[in-house]
């Protein structure tokens, strides 16, 4: 079985020297990387606190505190250091397991990410991971620094999609478009699995498969999904509190909200609004207009 290795930590290039990418700066590092071949039933020990993995072929499970999501060929994961997982195979299994080093920037991914059908989408960069597993023999630090960005790129573009409004019912089969019209129409209600079924007229794992297929996630995680969008909508209202939202989106406490919206985002809910209390035109003319002042008044010290 292939062994992980780790690459020695990246070094600032002496002065005179440029590279593509700073280190200092990166927002994603792969500090190794292998492609494991896995029997049915076998536990995977995860690279370091975190770690993205994409499957080549087969099928595991990811379980963690929140849900069990189950990962078939093409699809990606980034499990960050934020929660404990437990990652096993359902049948023979080949996948490219990396450690990450995610080192800040924005917007980050959140700590726990699946992104579907990625090698579909990525042929390219599933190719590259699969072919030049990293190693000892390159002694390149800003290779491991362009590695993690190139994936990390691509994740994020994943996840912003993710950020779009949730789709049309009557763009979906009808046992779907039921589901998705009664949970986009009361995102605060606490649906379970088994009132989702029903409305669907279908059993739980049906109506999962035929999410997972339609929607690339299951029927729960596309109640959260609804949830963050209207929480979205709801938070750039800044007369409305965050405790508000989180009652109005189907959270019972604020605390409980803020970690689910983090867990999506990236940043808490009182951030997020910061961030995007003002469109970036009008945020820049505040900014200029704010040095203008500042300006103006070391002009008048200096003078007085």
């Amino acid at each position: 079985m292939p062994v992980m290795v780790v690459l020695e930590p990246p070094r600032v290039a002496p002065s005179g020297t440029s590279s593509a990418v700073d280190p200092r700066t990166a927002r994603w590092e792969l500090t190794g990387s292998s492609v494991e071949h896995l029997g049915a039933g076998t536990t995977v020990h995860l690279p370091g606190p975190s770690a993205w993995l994409l499957v080549l072929d087969g099928e595991l499970a990811v379980e963690s505190w929140q849900a069990t999501e189950v990962l078939t060929a093409s699809d990606a994961a980034f499990l960050g250091r934020a929660h404990a997982y437990r990652v096993r195979t359902t049948e023979a299994t080949r996948l490219v397991l990396a450690s990450v080093r995610q080192s800040g920037g924005e917007p980050p991914l959140p700590e726990h990410f699946v992104a579907r059908d990625f090698g579909t989408t990525h042929r390219g960069i599933t190719a590259l991971v699969e072919m030049c597993p990293m190693s000892t023999a390159h002694h390149l630090s800003y290779f491991a620094t362009s590695y993690g960005e190139l994936i990390a790129a691509a994740m994020r573009k994943h996840h912003r999609e993710l950020a779009d409004d949730p789709p049309a019912p009557e763009s979906l089969a009808p046992e779907l478009g039921r589901v998705v019209a009664a949970v986009s129409h009361d995102p605060a209600r606490s649906w379970t699995l088994e009132e989702l079924a029903r409305i669907a007229h279908l059993s739980r794992s049906s109506l999962g498969e035929r999410f997972r297929v339609a929607l690339g996630t299951s029927p729960l995680q596309f109640v959260r999904q609804v949830r963050m969008h209207r929480s979205r909508q709801l938070l750039a209202d800044d007369d409305r509190s965050v405790t508000h939202v989180a009652f109005a989106v189907g959270y019972g406490s604020v605390a409980a909200f803020s970690r689910a919206f983090t867990s999506v985002h990236g940043m808490t809910p009182r951030c997020w609004r910061a961030h995007s209390s003002r469109p970036p035109a009008q945020a820049r003319e505040a900014r200029s207009t704010h040095e203008g002042e500042d300006r103006t008044g070391q002009e008048h010290r200096r003078q007085t």
